[in-house]
């Protein structure tokens, strides 16, 4: 009866170790944290260092991510005998945007950081950070990038469209920088522009008269996703002042026929397709700022939603960052969220606005941007003339062709395998007891076949003699043997059960 509840009983304690075990191996659920490096930024006004780095928290289950909130979270940066803290905690999103100051602080210098939340006893993520390539300055001269293309451009005037921040913001008005390239002998105030907007475009100016330098500004609201404007070139009626705008109300007849001996046909003309974001945030700030002082940035919601990414970035690098709520304010029901912008040094920034915790990188679908200018003086800045920040006609198309094309990031430092190392250890301690069982179990149920068929064997040869037969009694069914053998595997086995149900406990 022993022998037979031992045939049925190890099998089954064995596979029930090995099941465990292999849970034990398939590891629990843990959080962890990654931190996105990116280039630093120009020194804080007091010398110190800026790193803007973006902080991702999740879940990892069995190798499946998921992006979750966390509060409580502290960040701790050290280098060459320095340390910075930021406290905070990552949105819906499972994104934080840390700010960290540091003194005497290089790019490529060690630095070492730990990211920790309330109720972990280890840390979501430490170690050295990693940094990645060394980044140039970015470079602040126009490039034809900037330049809308045409899909028509004659004439003797060649006119060349630019958008500020490269794309029109749908259901805002945006300016769109219009430069007349005039022949020897004709001065660009000679001329009147006339803004020619497709369905679905509107235009606060009709009429313009180009400022001497050759650019005439046309504001214009996106109504559509796909839309288009045409540009004409026209002499000015005679007696017409040179810098003065054409009435906005009037009618383009009355321009093109206005005075005697003024020209009917255009001396040039541009159409084309005019790119617009849609679903991007609208970023309401003024084009130049003080240095030195602090301001705050609206950014507008096309419609509802619940969090903006923003940052501002200079010609290095990243210099301060924020995943802000949107709401709605009292008297107006559109969503906006307020950016406030630390004091700054003099120097060339963008504002990078996305509803994507990445959409910085790459400046695609809804992350657009908008250059700014902190400070009266552009030197070192760009390799033209000084650039008059208190003209409209230059610092606009001057901002308008800085446009971003990107603002890189890496990964500095990535907490998930130092938090897997324990699942790692579970998994090859679940492994080798449930293997271990097995191999035991299969030992004494060998031990105990072996015992059978003996037994079996003495009674079919009893069998098969008389009682009174004199070779019956020779005929005995010894004991099999190995029963201390049998007796260390049931123990192991037993054993084997206990300690996955430990670990498994802890």
């Amino acid at each position: 009866m022993k022998r037979t509840l031992l045939k049925i009983g190890a099998p089954l304690v064995a596979i029930l170790t090995l099941m465990i075990g292999l849970r034990i191996g398939a590891g629990e659920a843990v959080r962890a944290a990654v931190v996105f490096g990116a280039p630093e930024g120009h020194a804080a006004p007091n010398g110190s260092t800026r790193l803007a780095w973006q902080l991702l928290t999740f879940l990892d289950d069995r190798g499946v991510k998921e992006t979750i909130p966390m509060k409580g979270i502290e960040v701790v940066a050290r280098s060459k005998g320095h340390e910075a803290r930021w406290k905070g905690a990552s949105n819906a999103d499972g994104v934080a945007e840390v700010s960290l100051e540091m003194e005497g602080l290089a790019f490529g210098d060690p630095l070492d950081l730990e990211v920790r939340v309330e109720g972990e006893a280890k840390p979501l993520a430490s170690g050295p950070a990693t940094w990645g390539p060394k980044q140039a300055d970015r470079s602040t001269s126009a490039t034809n990038a900037a330049t809308a293309r045409p899909t028509v451009r004659n004439g003797i005037v060649g006119l060349d469209v630019v958008v500020e921040g490269g794309r029109l913001i749908a259901g805002f008005p945006t300016s769109v920088w219009v430069r007349a390239t005039t022949p020897a002998g004709m001065a660009p105030n000679s001329l009147v522009l006339e803004a020619e907007p497709e369905p679905g475009l509107l235009t606060g100016r009709e009429k313009a008269t180009p400022c001497a330098s050759g650019w005439t500004e046309f504001p214009m609201t996106a109504q559509a996703h796909v839309t288009g404007s045409g540009f004409t070139a026209r002499r000015a009626a005679p007696g017409a002042g040179a810098s003065a705008d054409v009435d906005a109300g009037a009618s383009k007849d009355a321009s093109a026929d206005a005075g005697a001996g003024t020209p009917k046909h255009p001396a040039g003309r541009w159409f084309g397709a005019l790119p617009v974001a849609a679903g991007a945030f609208f970023i309401r700030t003024p084009s130049t700022l003080e240095e030195n002082k602090p301001a705050t940035v609206v950014l507008i919601a096309p419609n509802p939603r619940d969090v903006v990414y923003a940052e501002l970035d200079d010609t290095r690098g990243r210099v301060v960052a924020a995943a802000l709520a949107v709401a709605t304010e009292a008297g107006d029901p559109t969503p906006r969220a307020r950016f406030e912008l630390p004091p700054l040094a003099p120097g060339l920034y963008w504002l990078v606005v996305s509803g994507e915790p990445r959409g910085a990188e790459h400046m695609a679908g809804a992350a657009v941007s908008k250059a700014i200018l902190v400070g009266d003086g552009t030197a070192g800045l760009s390799p033209d003339a000084a650039v008059n920040v208190h003209d409209a006609c230059i610092i606009g198309p001057w901002l308008a062709q800085r446009q971003a094309t990107g603002f890189p990031r890496w990964v500095a430092l990535d907490g998930l395998p130092a938090r897997s190392a324990e699942n790692r250890f579970r998994h090859t301690v679940g492994l080798l007891i449930g293997v271990l069982s097995l191999l035991a179990a299969g030992i004494l149920e060998t031990l105990l076949l072996v015992a059978a068929s003996r037994e079996a064997r003495v009674s079919f040869q009893l069998a098969e003699l008389d009682e009174d037969d004199p070779s019956a009694q020779k005929v005995t069914a010894q004991p099999p043997g190995g029963g201390v053998v049998m007796a260390v595997l049931v123990a192991v086995l037993g054993l084997a059960l206990l300690a996955v149900l430990l670990i498994a406990k802890g």
